[in-house]
């Protein structure tokens, strides 16, 4: 099946028919060609993002999206999609799979089979310049704090914890204000647009490494509920049972350990694949 806008990998995988149910699905063309086409949107490192040195697209979930194309005998082949188009793209058959730091939420779980391989929780964090006036969490409160407008579950995560800590107490409601993506917080929080950034707690050590001495982080997760989950087709089962045996397999054996610290995401690890939020 050729398609365009492909982002494939230079490593070639052998592809061979799997046994069972899967084989027969597989000749029923749920994945066609031997490929297993994977939606991303890589600018969220280090779960996915362009490698400066090598100029393909890197990080934790394309490495999961490899070796769950290794283990189904399938090339994988990443398709590279804005993060608003992903769920189109697994509806319209773009893509066989979304790994792309995908919340799993009520709403997704409705349009998609969802599998989960990583928890998230929403942390915030400003510039190290700004740390004498903003010191803790509680210091957020009637500032702007900005945001990828895509992120639900972190928005909401936001508002309820402004709820229970600013406005409960007396003080004004956090100004969430969403934008683009993430990195078109951090850019709007270095131009004096935004007080605080809300972002994903799995990019964190990434980010500090990568800018150090540039921010600093208040507190702790502000919550740990959110989990990222892998998205398929609404009523492919087969593909879903097969990635969610994969990814506890992988647990099982120590391989989902070594890929979370290659990306120092040991403290995102799930203890077993499921598919419910």
């Amino acid at each position: 099946m050729k398609r365009q806008h492909a982002w494939v990998f230079a490593t070639v995988i052998s592809v061979g028919f799997t046994t069972g149910v899967w084989a027969q699905e597989y000749e029923k063309g749920i994945v066609s060609d031997g490929e297993l086409r994977i939606l991303n949107n890589p600018i969220y490192p280090p779960m996915e993002f362009v490698n400066d040195k090598t100029g393909e697209i890197d990080g934790f979930d394309i490495d999961i999206g490899k070796e769950i194309a290794l283990r189904l005998g399938l090339k994988p082949v990443f398709v590279k999609t804005s993060f608003n188009d992903l769920q189109s793209g697994i509806q319209t058959g773009r893509g066989d799979l979304v790994i792309s730091g995908v919340t799993n939420t009520p709403a997704r779980n409705d349009a998609m089979e969802l599998v989960n391989y990583v928890i998230s929780g929403p942390t915030f964090f400003t510039l190290s310049s700004n740390a004498d006036v903003l010191k803790s969490q509680n210091d957020l409160c009637g500032k702007i704090v900005a945001g990828s407008r895509a992120a639900v579950a972190l928005i909401s995560d936001v508002q309820k914890w402004s709820k229970q800590n600013c406005v409960d107490s007396g003080k004004p409601a956090i100004i969430y204000e969403g934008v683009a993506d993430s990195n078109a917080a951090r850019l709007g929080m270095k131009q004096g647009r935004y007080n605080a950034v809300a972002q994903g707690s799995e990019t964190l050590n990434w980010l500090l490494t990568q800018e150090p001495d540039t921010y600093n982080v208040l507190g702790d997760p502000i919550s740990g509920s959110s989990i990222f989950a892998i998205g398929l087709k609404k009523g492919n089962l087969v593909l879903r049972d097969e990635v969610q045996k994969v990814i506890n397999a992988m647990i099982a054996d120590g391989s989902y350990e070594k890929i979370l610290s290659k990306w120092q995401l040991n403290h995102n690890s799930i203890a077993g694949a499921s598919k419910k939020p």
